[in-house]
C-alpha cells in the first residue's frame, strides 16, 4: 500500500530533497568558490572573463532580492537572460546573440557546479536555455570607420602627443593587435630606435599571456611615426614603475602596469564624438551629458566604442585594401578562417572587383606572358 508521499511527482520529490540537503550560499561567495574551483585549469584571462560575466549575475541577484542561492529556481534564470540580452549593454541595444549564448554558457557551467556543492536544487543547470545561432549571428557589425579613427588621431596628435590615450589609439590603428597585447608589453620588447622599428610579444604565464598563448609570440613592424609616438611617451610621459614580477611595463600609472579597465575606458572616451568635434549627433548637450562627464561613465554615450572596435576596424580595412588572408593572419594573430568569416563585409561584386583590381596590378608589375 503506497503512502501519500510516494504518490508526489518526482520533481516535486527532488525539490523537497534539495531543501532538506542544500547549504545556504551567498552569490557573491558562489561566484568566488567557483573561480578558485576552476584556477588551474583554465588561463588566468579567462577566470577574468568569467569574473566580468558573472559578477552581472551576482548584481542581477541583488536586485532581486536573492540573497540565498538555494532560492534559484528556472523562472529567475529565464528572467536573468532577459535581463542580460536587453539591459545590460552600453549603447541600450539587445546583446549580440553569441556574446549571450557565451554568457549563458558560462551560468550554465557555474550552476552546473553549484550542483555538485549541493548550493542550488538538482539539475537546476539544464534550465538554463542556451540561445541557437544563426549562420549570420556571431559576426559582428561593429567598427570604427577610418574618417573618425583619423579625426582621433588628429586631435590627439595636435593637442596630447604621446599621452597614453595617443599610445594606446596608434597601438591599435598600426596593428590591429588584440587588447592584452598592448598589455603584456614591457619595454624590452619595444624595438623602436633601429631603421625598422617593430615590437615583440611574447606570452608569459599569468596576468599578461596572450590569448593564444605561444602561437601569439612573433615580431610585427611599426611605422615610424608611431615609433615616435612610442618613444616620446617614454622620455616624457611614462611613470617610472615595474610589476608586481618586477617586470618594466610599457604602459605604466602610479600603481605599475596600466591596467585594461583603464585602456579600455581610454578608447570609449575618445571615440565620443563631442571629445573631437565637441559635438554630439545625438542631441545631447556635452555641458550635462551624464557620458561626457567623466571616463567611468564614457561608455554609456551611444557612439563611443570598445577596443574591439578598433581591431575590427583595422583587420577589415586591411582586406578591403585586398592584403592577402595570410599576412593578415600573422599580424594579428587571428586564424585565416575566423577572418573570412568575421572581417569581410564586403557584397560579392566589390570582391570580384577587387580581385580584378589585384590581379591587373600583378600582371602590370611582372609584364608575364602566357597565364593571365
Amino acid at each position: 500500500m503506497s503512502t501519500a508521499i510516494d504518490e508526489l511527482p518526482q520533481e516535486l520529490l527532488d525539490a523537497i530533497q534539495d531543501s532538506v540537503s542544500l547549504e545556504p550560499i551567498a552569490p557573491g561567495e558562489a561566484k568566488d568558490k567557483y573561480l578558485q574551483h576552476r584556477r588551474g585549469e583554465i588561463r588566468e584571462q579567462t577566470i577574468e572573463e568569467y569574473d566580468y560575466k558573472l559578477t552581472l549575475f551576482v548584481e542581477y541577484c541583488s536586485q532581486q532580492g536573492i540573497g540565498n542561492l538555494n532560492d534559484l529556481n528556472g523562472r529567475v534564470l529565464d528572467d536573468y537572460k532577459r535581463y542580460r540580452k536587453t539591459e545590460t549593454t552600453a549603447t541600450g541595444d539587445p546583446l549580440e546573440v553569441k556574446t549571450l549564448r557565451d554568457d549563458m554558457f558560462t551560468l550554465r557551467n557555474f550552476i552546473s557546479y553549484l550542483e555538485s556543492i549541493e548550493a542550488v536544487p538538482t539539475n537546476l543547470s539544464q534550465k538554463v536555455e542556451i540561445p541557437k545561432l544563426s549562420d549570420d549571428d556571431g559576426v559582428r557589425d561593429i567598427d570604427l570607420a577610418p574618417k573618425r579613427l583619423n579625426s582621433i588621431l588628429n586631435h590627439l596628435n595636435k593637442f596630447e602627443y604621446a599621452s597614453d590615450a595617443h599610445v594606446i589609439f596608434a597601438f591599435y590603428s598600426d596593428t590591429g593587435r588584440r587588447p592584452g597585447g598592448l598589455y603584456g608589453l614591457d619595454l624590452k620588447d619595444l624595438h623602436l630606435e633601429v631603421e625598422d622599428p617593430y615590437i615583440e610579444f611574447s606570452h608569459r604565464e599569468g596576468e599578461t599571456e596572450l590569448k593564444n598563448g605561444s602561437h601569439g609570440e612573433g615580431q610585427i613592424s611599426i611605422t615610424d611615426s608611431v615609433a615616435d609616438i612610442f618613444q616620446a611617451y617614454i622620455e616624457n610621459h611614462r611613470t617610472d614603475a615595474t610589476d608586481e614580477f618586477g617586470r618594466n611595463p610599457f604602459l605604466t600609472s602610479q600603481f605599475g602596469r596600466l591596467s585594461k579597465t583603464a585602456m579600455r575606458k581610454r578608447v570609449y572616451a575618445y571615440t565620443r564624438p563631442c571629445v573631437v568635434s565637441g559635438e554630439c549627433p545625438h542631441d545631447r548637450n556635452p555641458d550635462c551629458c551624464d557620458a561626457a562627464q567623466t571616463l567611468n561613465e564614457a561608455s554609456k554615450c551611444p557612439s563611443s566604442k570598445p577596443p574591439y572596435a578598433l581591431r575590427h576596424g583595422y583587420i577589415t580595412s586591411k582586406r578591403n585594401e585586398g592584403v592577402p588572408t595570410k599576412v593578415i593572419s600573422g599580424r594579428c594573430d587571428v586564424s585565416e578562417d575566423i577572418i573570412e568569416k568575421h572581417y569581410d563585409e564586403r557584397d560579392p561584386d566589390e570582391k570580384r572587383e577587387l580581385r580584378r583590381e589585384i590581379l591587373e596590378q600583378i600582371q602590370a608589375e611582372n609584364d608575364q606572358e602566357g597565364y593571365q
